[in-house]
């Protein structure tokens, strides 16, 4: 099956905020690295998004929420996917450390 990716607006904006934090703590030269390593790997879901575990907050939500560690070297964040169809739509894009997400939030 052919795919296509819907990175959410919600997911952009975390993106971008994220980069924006490795620019004013690191360098601006990391923010960019990771920010472009992010949607290289979010592009990764194309091939297989099935093969990525459900997300820890999966059984409070309606439908299947799935999970793809990442980032940088380390890939500490949690990018929260689901699969409707052909679309992999990608919610949002939290630290590893940050507090579950709810229906709510999504």
């Amino acid at each position: 099956m052919s795919f296509r990716l819907n990175v959410t607006n919600r997911a952009r904006d975390d993106i971008t905020r994220n980069a924006s934090w490795w620019a004013e703590n690191h360098s601006l030269d990391e923010a960019l690295t990771w920010y472009d390593s992010v949607y290289d790997q979010l592009n990764e879901l194309l091939a297989f998004p099935e093969s990525h575990g459900l997300a820890a907050e999966n059984d409070a939500f309606p439908y299947e929420l799935r999970e793809k560690l990442v980032g940088g070297k380390k890939r500490t964040y949690r990018a929260i996917f689901t699969i409707e169809g052909a679309e992999i739509r990608v919610l949002t894009i939290r630290r590893a450390a940050q507090r579950a997400i709810t229906p709510d939030d999504a």
